[in-house]
């Protein structure tokens, strides 16, 4: 595509096929709703399945463009099959967006179990890794690069917007997608992060008792937001991010959080 082309296209994602994890509410389900927009077929991968296939019903004039699968991204084996489904009932898969995670209840290191680091770690880490190695291999088997696409977060950027595993685990994801962005830039494959300041979602604070200290610690930057974000105004980077407009970028972590973190 020569340069400038695809600003003249009428939607930016037209004939591509994305896989969205976490696509049954909040980030996911908004970046669902928008790549359809913009032209996308798009595999609506969640734990909950019937948030996905709801989807279908939701979102009903674009019903043939979306296929709900149920997948757990801790899990090596459900994260592959993810990825063969959209290659088998799309014939390729062009964007994967690993957008599925989880928060820590803003538990500190004296206050953190073995269990819980692991579940974090294991979702918002290890499940970017396994989808990641998926991709990669696929991109590269087909010879014709490709485009993934990790929500990491301003808590993988700075060190009080979080907990400890939480921090840990979007700190993790910022150092995988810039490896991976400069391990295969030379073969047509992207690889960038948005890091969302505080966003309008589900995903609360991660469990049912958040450490005291933590809460209080954290606090002492919340003033600064000015506001919450839009699931959609997530959304609107990813298809940016995601698109020919951005052939250019790789390796970027791009903050989307209102100017909470420019103080």
């Amino acid at each position: 595509m020569k340069t400038g082309e695809c600003y003249a296209k009428k939607r930016s994602l037209e004939g591509k096929v994305a896989v969205i994890t976490g696509a049954g509410s909040g980030i996911g389900k908004a970046s669902v709703s928008l790549f359809l927009r913009e032209g996308a077929v798009c595999v609506a991968a969640d734990l909950n399945y019937d948030s996905v296939a709801a989807l279908q019903t939701e979102y009903a004039e674009f019903r043939d463009r979306i296929k709900p699968f149920k997948v757990n991204v801790a899990d090596s084996g459900e994260v592959e099959a993810m990825i063969d489904f959209a290659v088998r009932e799309c014939g390729k898969m062009d964007i994967l967006f690993n957008n599925a995670g989880v928060m820590d209840g803003m538990l500190p290191i004296d206050e953190l179990s073995d269990d819980k680091w692991k579940r974090v770690m294991d979702i918002n880490a290890t499940g970017v890794m396994y989808a990641c190695r998926k991709a990669v291999r696929y991109y590269l088997e087909r010879g014709q690069g490709g485009v993934i696409l990790n929500t990491a977060s301003l808590g993988g950027l700075c060190g009080g917007r979080a907990g400890l595993a939480y921090t840990a685990s979007k700190f993790a994801v910022v150092g995988m997608t810039k490896n991976i962005a400069f391990m295969y830039g030379d073969v047509g494959i992207r690889c960038n992060a948005i890091c969302p300041g505080g966003i309008q979602t589900n995903i609360g604070l991660g469990f049912a008792k958040p450490s005291e200290r933590g809460i209080k610690r954290t606090q002492n930057g919340m003033g600064l937001m000015d506001r919450l974000g839009d699931p959609f105004e997530i959304a609107a980077a990813a298809v940016f991010l995601s698109c020919d407009a951005a052939t250019f970028i790789n390796g970027a972590t791009l903050t989307v959080d209102g100017g909470w973190s420019a103080y």
